[in-house]
């Protein structure tokens, strides 16, 4: 806005001077062509007004250096409307044009679509037979068209044979898994300090899951070095303290026994109790025979030298 004020100015004034000039040079002539010349000059005004202020600055016999001071005068205002016209470019820039809206903290900009959250695809899942059980919470499976392979059931930790409920536990694989075709879900997680089979995920035909089922029987115990899947391993948890909670398997009284609360102690007998306990002093011997405590030997509780008379150990004989 700045810029545009300056600019009209600037050719209303080489409009001013051209007639000036015309004044000079052609008073007695027609005066319409010195204006559309100032007109046509005006657009160019930084470098034309300069010049026709110094020309009628010379012809008014003002200054010998008119033209120095014109020509000087232009450089100056091409100078400034440059800087003027940098200065506005800023302004316009800081300042967005339009009006501006004002929309709640929480709504975001209705240019921005909000992403929608992204779900994992689920583990794909193979038909397998399990051939075997092995050690180790590991069991043989085949799929079609592979060859057998030996995977790790997915979160487990069986008792070893020998320690309580590992006969039982291994019996229980057995019976759930052996010969039986599951659905094998592959790329669940994996497990840390173990051997690298894969863990697997395996799925009965009555669509329990062997892992979970094993843990809420506490067959096993869930391997806390296990990293699966965010809802596998919430699912395995619950399972587990189940078991827990309930007594089952490797968590009955049989592998962890009741702990058997520490006997209280018998408070311990206070000294003199049940017993008469006698003075400590008898003012004279009708009070310590009253008591009966007469005679009072030296040692006794309540002997004085004073009931003593004689000085033979013995008073109130």
């Amino acid at each position: 806005m700045v810029f545009g004020i300056v600019y009209l100015v600037g050719m209303v004034a080489t409009v001013v001077m051209s007639v000036l000039l015309w004044q000079q040079r052609a008073r007695q002539g027609r005066a319409w062509p010195w204006v559309m010349a100032g007109v046509v000059a005006a657009v160019f005004w930084p470098l034309t007004l300069w010049p026709a202020v110094g020309a009628h600055w010379y012809r008014r016999g003002g200054s010998k250096r008119a033209p120095l001071i014109a020509g000087t005068s232009a450089l100056a205002a091409v100078i400034a409307l440059l800087a003027i016209g940098g200065l506005a470019e800023h302004d316009e820039r800081a300042q967005p044009a339009g009006p501006q809206v004002l929309r709640e903290p929480s709504s975001p900009p209705p240019s921005v679509a909000t992403p929608s959250p992204v779900v994992a695809p689920a583990p794909p899942q193979d038909q397998a037979l399990v051939l075997d059980v092995l050690d180790d919470d590991r069991v043989l499976i085949r799929v079609p068209g592979r060859d057998p392979q030996v995977v790790r059931l997915a979160g487990l930790q069986t008792p070893p044979a020998g320690e309580c409920w590992g006969a039982e536990a291994r019996a229980f694989a057995e019976r759930s898994l052996r010969g039986v075709t599951v659905r094998a879900a592959f790329g669940v997680g994996w497990s840390s300090g173990r051997s690298p089979d894969p863990e697997v995920s395996l799925i009965l035909p009555d669509g329990a899951e062997y892992s979970s089922l094993a843990l809420q029987q506490g067959a096993a115990e869930f391997y806390p070095q296990s990293f699966l899947a965010e809802g596998l391993t919430a699912e395995l948890v619950q399972a587990e303290a189940t078991a827990k909670t309930a007594g089952r398997g490797l968590w009955g009284e049989g592998c962890h026994p009741p702990v058997q609360a520490a006997p209280v102690p018998a408070p311990a007998p206070v000294p003199g109790a049940g017993e008469v306990v006698l003075p400590a002093y008898y003012a004279d011997c009708a009070q310590a025979r009253a008591a009966g405590a007469a005679p009072l030997h030296r040692g006794d509780t309540g002997y004085s030298s004073k009931l003593d008379g004689d000085g033979d150990g013995a008073a109130c004989e």
